[in-house]
Parts: structure tokens; C-alpha cells; sequence
């Protein structure tokens, strides 16, 4: 308490030096009592941090710093920071087109027809003569089994799997030209299951599709799944193969035909809805009107400069146009090309803060030139005479609201001296 009165009369000092000897130690004793409960009881959002550490049970605090690069925006990086520097599926998975002959695989089923010259033979009896045209028999569907095989009768095991139609079809006549009549065969797909492909996530009809004997390209499986929900702009496109998956932003691969790849068996597609945003903090003039901090793109690719327009620009009586910053995770060969020495850092991913001045009478256009990322921090700090400025707010409005105090005190003094 004492402590506490010494405080109050100070500050009451610094702005009015008769007034402490109006109040008079007791009564300002008085008056911080009285303030002391009423603490408890003031507007708040959660707990205190002071509550928060002395009421933890057990933890593990730390002081160590994160690690991060820091790069400046300027004329020499420019030329790396204006390039959207995405993932690709032409980079990743090299467009090239499949073969044209279609190959069976475990799974599917088969139809084969077997024709002979003349009747009599091994599958047409000779009083069937002239009953059927070209004496042939349709065999019952085979499914090529688990060992890539199929069974045909007084041809055996024939080998079918990662074989085309027309391999197939010499193998079969191979084994029966000793037993038949001039044989003939033909086989034909019945049911594909080994070359489907599963197209999932936000489309309107997601289910597994079977690729044709041509090849078909990433947009047009996205179409036989009846097409996304939602706008190209606002979903991504997940392709897994062989292990490897990569993601890329659906309006790239409708704007792009490079992307427009390919698809191969059992490759995997699924569409997600994820709308690019960036973070926006600090002095600019969304914040100050209380808009939401998170905006979305709304395009497929964002500039800084852009950006700032989206957050409403900079507070002019807040921000200092010299200290804007973009925080994001970059890999590790891009920080190379830029000159960065990455050997510090043990991870691929390093974090990194770009600092640019708009000062600088071209910064404008470094800004217009750097490319925002989806989940980048834009962050816009105060000027330094901002800190003095709440420093002096702080202590005006401490001391008039001591001063209005001391006025009560007085007026209470006054009244009781009055009245007694």
C-alpha cells in the first residue's frame, strides 16, 4: 500500500505540485483502497499473463530465438521475387503422352472370339456348317487373374497382363494353330479396372473413371467427375503418383496448358477448396477500421503492392513507409540464387522476413514486382515516434484522470468540514 500511495503522489506531483499537500497522505491512502478491488472488477477479454505463468502446474519456457533469414527487396533480387516461383505438375511429372496401344492389366475382364476357316474344326462342328457365318465361338469373359493370366480352353494359360489387345490376340493364335483350323482371334476390352483413375474431393460426381485407349489429360477426368464445386481461382488440384504429390492452384492448369498434363493409371486427383490469403498487420489502415486481418486473393497471382491496396494502404499517422516486411517459410535453392548463406540453417524450408523501403522513390515498383504467396504475413511497422507519442498519451491521461481524482478528494474534504 505504501508503495502504491508513494506512486499516486508522484504522479500527482509531476502534474500539479500543491496538490498532494491539499489531499494529504490519509486521504490519498483513502483513495487507492478504494481503487485497489475495483481491479478486479474492470473490462477484460481472459486472464491475466501474470494468472497465466504463476498458475501453470509444470512447463518448459524458453528464450532461444528462431533462426531467419532477412532479405531486402531491391534491384538485385527483384528479378527472383517477381517470378511466382510455384510448384509445378509439367516441372514435376514431365508431360509426356502415353502410348497410344492400350495395355490389360490384373482385373480386367476380356472378351475373345475365336474364328476358323471351314467348319468341322476344333471349336465349330461340322453341323453347324453354314449356321453360323465364319464359324466362330464367343468364349465366356475372362478376367485376367492375380498372376496377369487367362484361361483359354485347349490354349492353356496365356500370359495377358502388361500385354496390348493385339499381343494377346498372337499369343492365343500361336498356341491353337496346330489344333485349329486356320484360327482367327479377336479380343476386345469388356471391363477396365487396372487403368482408372480416382478423381476426389470438391467435384460434383467424385468416383473412380477408367482412362481410354488414347490417354486423356488432367482437365478432362476433372470434367467426367462432373467438374469442381467450386471457382478455379479458389481451389487446388492434388495429383499423387508414384508416390509423389503435388499441388497446384486449378486456375494455373485452366490459364496454363503446360500444366494440362497427362494422367496415368492410378494416379490419384483431388480437388480442395482453399482460398489463397495473406495476412495483413499492423499500421495500415484496415486494421485501424477493424476489418478483418486475413484477405483472400481473389486472383491467381498477388503483388505486394496489391496487397497493401487490399489492406487499405498505409496509415499515414501510424506507419513508417521505410519498415514494411513479408514473413513466409522459403526453400532453400531460392535463398541460394539470392545470395544467402543457408549453411546455418538445417532445414529446407528456412524462415525468412523480406524488408522493403517505400522511401525509396522505387519502391512502388519493387512492390508491384514481388509476387505475395498464399499464407505470407504482411506486416507494416509503426514509426518510431509513434512509441513517444502513446508514452505522452499515457502520462496526459494519467495525469488529468489523478488530477480529477485529487479534485474529488477535495470536494469531499471540503463538504465534510462543512457539514461538521
Amino acid at each position: 500500500m505504501g508503495d502504491l500511495v508513494r506512486n499516486l503522489g508522484l504522479c500527482v506531483l509531476g502534474h500539479k505540485g500543491a496538490t498532494i499537500k491539499r489531499i494529504g497522505r490519509p486521504a490519498l491512502a483513502l483513495v487507492a483502497a478504494a481503487l485497489l478491488p475495483a481491479c478486479s472488477v474492470l473490462p477484460g477479454t481472459g486472464p491475466t499473463s501474470d494468472a497465466v505463468h504463476g498458475n501453470a502446474t509444470a512447463g518448459l519456457r524458453s528464450n532461444a530465438a528462431l533462426p531467419y533469414a532477412l532479405v531486402d527487396i531491391s534491384a538485385d533480387t527483384i528479378g527472383f521475387l517477381s517470378q511466382p516461383n510455384l510448384i509445378t505438375f509439367q516441372g514435376v511429372f514431365p508431360d509426356k503422352r502415353p502410348k497410344p496401344q492400350q495395355v490389360v492389366g490384373v482385373g480386367d475382364v476380356l472378351n475373345i472370339s475365336i474364328f476358323e476357316a471351314a467348319p468341322g474344326g476344333l471349336f465349330t462342328p461340322a453341323t453347324a456348317a453354314g449356321a453360323r457365318p465364319g464359324n466362330f465361338v464367343d468364349l465366356p469373359a475372362q478376367a485376367v487373374d492375380q498372376k496377369g493370366a487367362i484361361y483359354v480352353p485347349y490354349a492353356g494359360e496365356i500370359p495377358a497382363a502388361a500385354r496390348t489387345l493385339p499381343e494377346i490376340q498372337q499369343a492365343i493364335v500361336a498356341r491353337l494353330r496346330n489344333r485349329a483350323i486356320e484360327p482367327q482371334v479377336v479380343v476386345s476390352l469388356n471391363q477396365q479396372h487396372s487403368s482408372v483413375v480416382s478423381v476426389l474431393g470438391d467435384v460434383n460426381t467424385p468416383g473412380v473413371l477408367a482412362l481410354n485407349s488414347v490417354g486423356e489429360r488432367l482437365l478432362a477426368l476433372i470434367a467426367r467427375a462432373g467438374g469442381p464445386k467450386f471457382e478455379a481461382v479458389e481451389s487446388y488440384v492434388t495429383l499423387q503418383r508414384d508416390g509423389r504429390r503435388v499441388k497446384v492452384l486449378l486456375s494455373r492448369v485452366v490459364h496454363d496448358p503446360r500444366e494440362n498434363i497427362f494422367i496415368r493409371p492410378n494416379d490419384v486427383i483431388f480437388i480442395t477448396r482453399e482460398s489463397p490469403t495473406f495476412t495483413a498487420l499492423g499500421a495500415l489502415n484496415q486494421n485501424v477500421f477493424g476489418f478483418n486481418s486475413e484477405i483472400p486473393f481473389d486472383v491467381e497471382s498477388l503483388t505486394l503492392a496489391q496487397a497493401i491496396g487490399k489492406a487499405g494502404g498505409l496509415n499515414d499517422q501510424q506507419s513508417d513507409p521505410a519498415e514494411v516486411y513479408v514473413y513466409r517459410y522459403e526453400d532453400r535453392p531460392l535463398l541460394e540464387k539470392l545470395g544467402v548463406d543457408t549453411k546455418r540453417f538445417s532445414y529446407d524450408r528456412i524462415p525468412t522476413v523480406y524488408h522493403l523501403n517505400l522511401r525509396d522513390p522505387g519502391g512502388m515498383l519493387l512492390a508491384a514486382g514481388f509476387q505475395m504467396r498464399t499464407k505470407d504475413v504482411m506486416y507494416v511497422a509503426n514509426a518510431k515516434v509513434v512509441d513517444y507519442y502513446k508514452l505522452l498519451t499515457l502520462i496526459s491521461n494519467t495525469a488529468n484522470t489523478t488530477s480529477a481524482t485529487a479534485n474529488a478528494v477535495t470536494n469531499v474534504n471540503t463538504a465534510v468540514k462543512t457539514r461538521w
